[in-house]
C-alpha cells in the first residue's frame, strides 16, 4: 500500500513539473517582420525589388494591382513560425470603418511616407488578427502576441499570408516597429 502512494506522489510531482516545465516553454518568440519573409524564393528577387523600389506609389500601386499573383507566389510567409507562439509590434488597421472594439484587424509594419495612400504590403507582411477582447485602434503601434499561422486571408484590403489568434494587444513605441525589421 505505502509503495503505491509513493509511485502516485512520485507520477504526480513529475507531471506538475512537465506541466510546469510546458508553461516556461510556451513563452512567446518575439519575431520582426523581415522573419516573416524569409522564405522568400531567390528566383524573386528581381520582380520583389522592383516593386519595393519603385519611386512612385502610383507606379507601385499598378503594379499591385496587376501583379498581386505573381507577388502572393513570391512572398509565401515564413513555414518555420507556423504554429507558433510568437510577439510581434506593427500597426493594427481595422477591416471596416470602426476604431471602438475592433475584434478582427491586419497588422502591418510601416508603410512608405510619401504616399498619400499607399500601396498594401506584400502579403508576407501582413497579418490578419482575431482578437476576441476588443481593441481600440489608433495610430500608435502595439505589440500582439498569439499564435501564428501561415495561411492566407484575403480582405479587401490586402491580402495576407498569416494569420494569428491574438491572446494580447498592448501598446509598442515607433522604435520598436522598424521598417528594415
Amino acid at each position: 500500500m505505502g509503495k503505491v502512494r509513493t509511485d502516485r506522489r512520485l507520477l504526480t510531482g513529475a507531471l506538475l513539473l512537465g506541466l510546469w516545465g510546458g508553461s516556461a516553454q510556451a513563452e512567446p518568440l518575439t519575431v520582426n517582420w523581415s522573419e516573416l519573409r524569409a522564405d522568400r524564393p531567390s528566383s524573386c528577387s528581381a520582380l520583389l525589388e522592383n516593386y519595393l523600389t519603385q519611386p512612385k506609389c502610383t507606379q507601385q500601386a499598378a503594379s499591385a494591382r496587376l501583379l498581386s499573383r505573381q507577388y502572393e507566389k513570391c512572398a509565401p510567409g515564413s513555414a518555420g513560425l507556423d504554429g507558433k507562439t510568437v510577439r510581434i509590434a506593427g500597426y493594427a488597421h481595422p477591416l471596416e470603418f470602426q476604431f471602438k472594439d475592433v475584434k478582427e484587424f491586419l497588422l502591418i509594419p510601416p508603410l512608405r511616407q510619401d504616399c498619400t495612400h499607399p500601396p498594401p504590403p506584400l502579403p508576407d507582411q501582413v497579418i490578419s488578427v482575431r482578437f476576441p477582447d476588443g481593441l481600440d485602434v489608433n495610430a500608435d503601434p502595439v505589440w500582439v502576441t498569439g499564435v501564428l499561422r501561415r495561411e492566407r486571408a484575403k480582405t479587401h484590403l490586402a491580402t495576407a499570408n498569416y494569420t494569428l489568434q491574438a491572446t494580447s494587444v498592448t501598446q509598442a513605441t515607433i522604435p520598436e516597429v522598424s521598417p528594415t525589421n
